[in-house]
């Protein structure tokens, strides 16, 4: 799971966000369905974390260069201050996706608004329909 994750958000791969999300969107709802009987919550919420980390870093290395960086944390709601630390920073992409500046500019919420299909509400909802109906407790007739 976690390489077919990882080809799709290659991050040379030059396609644009929208499209990255709706395409890992699928592969994840169709892994989700296909597995639900045997999966944890822990699992679930360690990949799901892992996911929208992995969607952070490939956004900011789309941006590239410092200038582009700081401008798309700012305008999406970073302190310029905050958003030139992120920018001018020697770390890596994947370090810098961990940062709370770009937590604060990609919020869970933010990614869920743009299509990204979240593991851990689907498997709220698998929960409920993959109850036996025989678990159920039932009178008994005598």
């Amino acid at each position: 799971m976690k390489k077919r994750v990882r080809e799709v958000t290659k991050r040379n791969r030059g396609r644009t966000f929208p499209v990255i999300i709706k395409e890992l969107s699928t592969y994840l709802r169709g892994w989700q369905n296909y597995f639900k009987l045997g999966l944890r919550w822990s699992l679930i919420s360690h990949l799901d974390s892992w996911i929208r980390r992995r969607l952070r870093c490939y956004r900011l290395k789309q941006s590239k260069r410092k200038y582009s960086i700081a401008m798309w944390l700012i305008s999406l709601g970073v302190t310029k201050s905050n958003a030139w630390k992120v920018a001018g920073s020697d770390k890596g992409w994947w370090k810098l996706s961990r940062t709370p500046q770009v937590n604060q500019a990609l919020p869970n919420k933010r990614l869920e608004e743009l299509g990204l299909y979240s593991l851990l509400d689907g498997y709220e909802t698998l929960k409920i329909y993959s109850e036996p109906p025989y678990a159920t407790h039932a009178c008994t007739v005598v």
